[in-house]
């Protein structure tokens, strides 16, 4: 009886459980930073575990777990209720021996660390990390959560559910659709598109194992979107451009002469119902980038017309068609297979992400103020880098992930990116 009760997982989430694979865990979260000074200290994990177990009725997800799935049937999300609490909201401190706080780098170890490792499906899927002594009135939090279970904006909402914060996709599904036979034109022009994209001209080097190297850029959000408009440009170009141009200089491999890379987009279809909304609601679209020798501006500006085709939204209409309604029709086997076919190093070198997060002030635990939020994307399977960015209460927060055995050191890459922001000004 209690089977039969199991919710189906939806074909668009079923997806990034049959892509995972030791050497590419796929979760999703924010390292979220938080200012102790006026609570006396950080968080502490009694204070965590009060506050979500007060919200497990509103996060049903955080007590299920994946069943297995087999090559006839497709997995569910079953009961777990006996929740393993000193796995899932787990203590870290980085103070040093010498009581010197460990700084963003000792961080940035630590969430490199988490990224890589897969979250075991014989429990849910979600873990609460509170970490201490990183700057002096600083702690922080790695928030993370199965693919399976949401996409970044699905993460970011959990996030401020469990902080007694506004959803970010409140109100979405009073959004105006287009006509049924628009949406139907768009799809069929966008799956055409889908069949006749480029592929990468080369693959990036990738290690056999899960391995990452991981840091962070705090910039003024005003200041970046100010660049953006002067150059005649979306924030979202200016990321692509930065990140071409900063990977362009700290590779230590030969480069093709363009990057192809998935941006993922929030899909017009929000899933409604007793989840929330949590899930994946985005779609990913290619966009092909420039490596070459040229003016920053150049670049940017070849990037610009590039992504002119993202806002036409046929590709997200096909794109998630395929995704839900085609995968819905496929035997699990053959979606496991198609799933593992058509995602990773085959179609894209890299993904490149910009969400939206909030833009008032968010409280964690009741007593910690958000300085920022940080997202944290999965390095898809055969790929070797992913940027994302959150536009947090007025800060740019961009992170970056990289394979090291094509980029070794994250920090470089961030050094790299602000340096093309400077020329680009």
């Amino acid at each position: 009886m209690a089977e039969q009760r199991a919710e189906r997982v939806p074909s668009s989430d079923a997806f990034f459980l049959h892509v995972e694979s030791p050497a590419a865990p796929h979760h999703v979260g924010g390292l979220i930073m938080l200012d102790t000074a006026k609570a006396g200290g950080p968080p502490r994990r009694e204070q965590a575990i009060a506050a979500i177990k007060a919200k497990l009725p509103a996060l049903p997800r955080f007590r299920l777990r994946p069943s297995p799935s087999s090559r006839w049937r497709r997995p569910r999300w079953v009961p777990h209720e006996d929740l393993d609490w000193e796995w899932h909201v787990p203590a870290f401190d980085l103070t040093r021996p010498d009581g010197r706080p460990g700084g963003m780098s000792a961080l940035h170890e630590l969430v490199a660390g988490l990224s890589a490792r897969p979250l075991p499906r014989d429990r849910p899927l979600w873990r609460f990390c509170l970490v201490a002594g990183v700057e002096e009135n600083v702690a922080a939090i790695v928030s993370l959560v199965h693919h399976s279970v949401a996409d970044g904006i699905g993460t970011v909402n959990l996030m401020l559910r469990l902080f007694d914060s506004p959803d970010l996709t409140a109100g979405v599904e009073d959004v105006v659709l287009p006509s049924l036979p628009r949406r139907i034109l768009g799809g069929v022009i966008g799956l055409a598109q889908l069949a006749t994209d480029r592929r990468p001209r080369a693959a990036l080097p990738v290690s056999p194992v899960a391995e990452r190297r991981f840091a962070t850029l705090a910039l003024d959000l005003d200041t970046v979107r100010h660049l953006a408009r002067a150059r005649g440009a979306r924030v979202t170009d200016l990321l692509l451009s930065g990140t071409a141009g900063a990977l362009r200089r700290i590779s230590d491999h030969p480069l093709p002469p363009t990057l192809l890379v998935n941006v993922p987009l929030m899909a017009a279809e929000i899933r409604p119902g007793k989840d929330g909304g949590v899930g994946n609601i985005t779609a990913g679209v290619m966009v092909e980038v420039p490596l070459g020798d040229m003016p920053e501006r150049a670049r940017l500006a070849a990037i610009a017309k590039a992504t002119n085709r993202l806002r036409t939204g046929t590709r997200v209409i096909a794109s998630r068609f395929v995704m839900t309604r085609i995968a819905d029709l496929m035997p699990p086997a053959f979606h496991a297979w198609f799933a593992r076919a058509v995602y990773g190093g085959k179609f894209f070198n890299g993904t490149v992400s910009n969400m939206p997060g909030a833009t008032w002030q968010v409280t964690a635990l009741g007593e910690y103020p958000l300085i920022t939020a940080y997202p944290i994307i999965p390095i898809a399977p055969g790929t070797p880098f992913v940027v994302g960015v959150l536009g947090w209460y007025g800060v740019f927060s961009m992170t970056v992930a990289t394979d090291p055995a094509f980029a070794g050191d994250a920090e470089r890459f961030v050094d790299e990116f602000q340096k093309v922001l400077d020329e680009l000004s």
